[in-house]
């Protein structure tokens, strides 16, 4: 044995079985820091850590810590003293962790676990260890270098001081948010604050997040009050007067809890929508000119769904639809032909948009046919802000109940990135084909998975693995210098050559591949796809799955294109799969334009839509915890206004189509 700087005797061994939180696990994690630098938690476990239990709620009231007062210098100092002078080894540690409390205090993580490592050593009692624990926890929670699963193993179970807990309390909040296991993050939250408004927002906010099943209640019960109220909006939020009804029970059954007194202000202003009768609707489309062809699809959809509305609800349904030509007129013009209405579709182009939105009174519901830059009082959430440029701006204040429908092609390569990233993925190769549309669909998905990459706290970033092709050649060349396969045919042509025999051979592509992104046309998709699968060797038993948009897709081609595309897995609106429940529409849709393409279909998709949305506008931007079911996506809303698609995952097997959870 030896002694450092501070006189803390050095032991090789460490005693065992000192609680839960055992010290060699402890000396465990400190040797990491030496040895690394910085700590490697998971590098340095040797293996799966058990099951976690959920902090649960204890009857007393979680309190908080007594702050260090004494400068961490001062402490260490009198620590010092306290060991020469009295050799008292228990009120030395207890300085020494009060010091490092002072430097965590003063926000100097790194000082803290420079003189943490002093007790890696040291015996320390059952509470110095669950202290130091929870001070190393502490110190790396928010280091990207650090795992957070192994940091929150320190913590648990949770001390039974108040002090102590509340801080383990506060530590394991902000670990569970870095995992994104936010109904963990709720209730750790849940035990150490006191109600109150902002506290209620959070959770709440976590919860949605979440979305919880019927198993969260059971381990988390503190949050069955949270859970039973997004149940409620969800399963009710779209019919006003249900909404209020069921609202009214849930007060009365639990009545004292804080999710009732801070009920959030969104679901009261859902709850009290008045839907006035919407005797007239106003769309506003270009129904000549240029885009003629485009605006007539829309509006033959637009009335497909106002006749299916007909018979359904009265109340959310337009007595009379009002078409105005919006090509080649004024924002004055557009103004006087809607004149009083106050339910409105459209305009479709965005400078119409932008010149005639601000000129609409406050009381105007509008559901406009696209997608514009937003002013500051109604900026994007965090999951767009990628998508959008910064030099992007409109001064105008649009009408509070302004929403946005739009076919947008990066909310499909948002939701590819979200979806491959989920299932994953890390290695992906994105194709594109030269175009501005393609152009945009990469510049999207690039810039999300960017942000996903950042949001997992990966350790190593790559760069995406990026082909742009003009032509076959192009196309041919660039995938086999991705994947690697042109290296391993020069290889194998100069072993030939210095043997001098002839040699049985078969390329072979990167093992890092894990995933191909493909953003092209239907025709050049179906060019692309047999390249892939070629180039690809079947030595490990992988599949690299074959992704892909919308824009891939022609459901009007040849059959031989589902052969060329086999095993693609594709995104794309439920009104195109073969077995959506508007098998009737269909039927009439094909008997009176036999000869749509799938171009003109997804128009006529979002004219439906468009109008079958227009009473839900304003209470989708309230609660975007519920789903409207469209042809064109499962559509949800935002505090922007923006309506957001989400899309079903297909595959391409054996010639047919099917929901990717069908496939083999």
């Amino acid at each position: 044995m030896g002694s450092d700087k501070l006189g803390v005797k050095r032991v090789i061994l460490v005693k065992k079985g000192s609680g839960v939180h055992q010290a060699s696990y402890y000396y465990l994690i400190v040797k990491c820091v030496l040895l690394g630098g910085v700590l490697s938690l998971a590098a340095c476990s040797s293996g799966p850590s058990a099951p976690r239990p959920a902090p649960v709620s204890q009857p007393e009231t979680v309190g908080t810590e007594t702050p260090v007062t004494m400068s961490p210098q001062a402490l260490i100092a009198k620590a010092r003293q306290v060991w020469e002078q009295q050799s008292d080894k228990d009120a030395r540690d207890t300085l020494l962790l009060d010091a490092a409390t002072a430097y965590l205090q003063q926000q100097q993580p790194r000082q803290a676990r420079q003189l943490l490592l002093t007790l890696k050593n040291s015996r320390l009692g059952r509470e110095q260890q669950v202290r130091a624990n929870t001070l190393i926890a502490q110190s790396y929670m928010n280091s990207a270098q650090a795992e957070a699963g192994p940091l929150i193993d320190l913590l648990l179970p949770l001390d039974n001081e108040a002090g102590l807990k509340a801080r383990q309390l506060r530590i394991l909040t902000t670990l569970y948010e870095r995992q994104n296991d936010y109904l963990a993050a709720a209730n750790s939250l849940l035990q150490y604050m006191q109600p109150n408004a902002h506290t209620v927002a959070q959770i709440w906010r976590w919860v949605n997040k979440a979305e919880p099943d019927r198993s969260a209640t059971t381990e988390y019960p503190d949050l069955q009050p949270y859970i039973a109220l997004r149940n409620l909006v969800v399963q009710h939020g779209l019919n006003t007067n249900e909404l209020s009804t069921h609202l009214q029970q849930f007060r009365q059954v639990y009545r004292g809890q804080p999710v009732v007194t801070y009920m959030p202000e969104a679901i009261t202003q859902a709850a009290s929508l008045s839907i006035d009768e919407l005797d007239t609707a106003a769309v506003l489309l270009p129904l000549s000119g240029r885009f003629a062809a485009t605006g007539a699809l829309i509006k033959q959809g637009i009335l497909a769904g106002y006749y299916q509305q007909l018979n359904r609800d009265s109340q959310r349904h337009a007595g009379q639809l009002r078409f105005i030509d919006t090509n080649n007129k004024s924002a004055e013009q557009i103004i006087s032909e809607v004149g009083s209405t106050r339910w409105v579709i459209g305009p479709l182009l965005k400078d119409t948009i932008e010149a005639v939105a601000p000129r609409f009174s406050s009381d105007t519901r509008l559901l406009a046919l696209n997608r514009i830059a937003l002013p500051a009082h109604r900026a994007l959430p965090e999951s767009a802000l990628a998508l959008i440029p910064d030099n992007l701006q409109v001064n105008q204040l649009l009408p509070d109940r302004a929403a946005f429908f739009a076919l947008a092609p990066e909310d499909e390569a948002y939701q590819l990135a979200e979806q491959i990233f989920s299932q994953g993925h890390r290695a992906p190769i994105i194709v594109a084909a030269d175009g501005g549309i393609y152009q945009r669909l990469l510049d999207a998905f690039s810039m999300r998975w960017q942000q996903l990459s950042k949001n997992a706290d990966l350790a190593r970033e790559r760069e995406l693995d990026i082909v742009r092709y003009t032509d076959s050649k192009s196309l041919k060349e660039g995938i086999s210098a991705s994947l690697g396969v042109a290296q391993s045919k020069n290889r194998i042509d100069q072993i030939r050559y210095m043997v001098n025999e002839k040699l049985y051979n078969v390329t072979r592509n990167r093992r890092d591949i894990d995933a191909i992104v493909v953003f092209a046309s239907a025709e050049q998709t179906e060019l692309l796809n047999p390249m892939i699968e070629a180039s690809l060797s079947p030595f490990d038993g992988k599949t690299v799955p074959v992704y892909a948009t919308s824009r891939s897709m022609e459901y009007d081609s040849s059959k031989n294109q589902w052969r060329d595309l086999q095993n693609v897995r594709f995104i794309d609106m439920p009104w195109l799969m073969p077995d959506s429940q508007w098998q009737s529409l269909k039927q009439e849709t094909a008997a009176l334009w036999p000869r749509r393409s799938t171009a003109q279909a997804r128009f006529f998709a979002f004219g439906v839509d468009a109008y079958q949305l227009l009473p839900f506008v304003e209470t989708l931007s309230l609660l975007p915890q519920i789903n409207y079911s469209g042809l064109t996506g499962t559509l949800s809303g935002s505090h922007t206004g923006e309506l957001q698609r989400l899309l079903p995952q297909a595959i391409i097997d054996n010639g047919r189509i099917k929901p990717l959870s069908e496939a083999r």
